[in-house]
């Protein structure tokens, strides 16, 4: 009997929902497939009809990963990342972002998980950068590397006062990251002759108006009053 399509796309994300949260909470090397399967309520033997390999999973449990790149999407970029950025929320949903969760797993994955995780990284970059016309806006990239880079030390962190202080300070930092720029307008400033030639003419036009100015500025105003006598 032909399995049913929709069914079998059903049973593929629950089993990608369930890997996707116990390696952002287990780590890759923390969970196993069994472990994935036991907690999509399936067998062992269900698992490859879906997934080739672990790895497989993992990179497409990266590919379908939430966190902040769905967050940003729709939504004011500041009110997101004050709210990633918040104490009760990481308490709350301490595993939530695979960004934050998952950098050392990463690291020593295979390449198809490596090029996930950039492309999610880059997507997140993309959506806070919002209608701006480059890619890889520069605030952009510096605010989520702060706000992802704090969670992920206030996570490993065993001090929650320490952790506490790390997403306060991100918070400070990334806030002058999402304020629009104002251009100053800055007042045109008038020619100045190019020519050495004119330039030391006009010099001495000036000066020499200021002398005239000087010696003889008084004698005019005599004779018009002689004349008015």
């Amino acid at each position: 009997m032909p399995q049913n399509p929709n069914r079998t796309a059903r049973t593929r994300a629950e089993i990608l929902d369930h890997a996707g949260r116990l390696f952002r909470l287990r780590g890759y090397a923390g969970t196993s497939i069994d472990d994935v399967m036991l907690a999509a309520g399936l067998t062992r033997g269900a698992f490859y009809a879906h997934f080739d390999s672990k790895d497989d999973l993992f990179t497409e449990a990266i590919i379908a990963g939430t966190g902040l790149r769905a967050r940003l999407r729709g939504a004011a970029p500041a009110i997101v990342l004050k709210a990633y950025l918040d104490k009760a929320e990481l308490v709350a949903s301490a595993p939530s972002c695979v960004l934050a969760t998952l950098p050392s797993d990463i690291a020593r994955a295979a390449l198809p998980a490596r090029l996930a995780y950039a492309n999610l990284l880059h997507a997140a970059i993309t959506e806070l950068a919002g209608a701006r016309k480059r890619k890889l806006d520069g605030d952009a990239t510096v605010a989520v590397i702060l706000a992802v880079g704090a969670v992920a030390l206030a996570r490993a962190s065993g001090d929650t006062r320490l952790s506490d202080w790390l997403l306060r300070c991100a918070g400070r930092a990334v806030r002058p990251l999402l304020e629009p720029k104002v251009r100053r307008r800055v007042s045109p400033r008038k020619k100045r002759s190019k020519s050495p030639r004119k330039g030391a003419g006009a010099r001495r036009s000036r000066r020499a108006a200021r002398s005239r100015g000087g010696r003889g500025g008084a004698a005019p105003a005599a004779r018009s009053s002689a004349a008015r006598r």
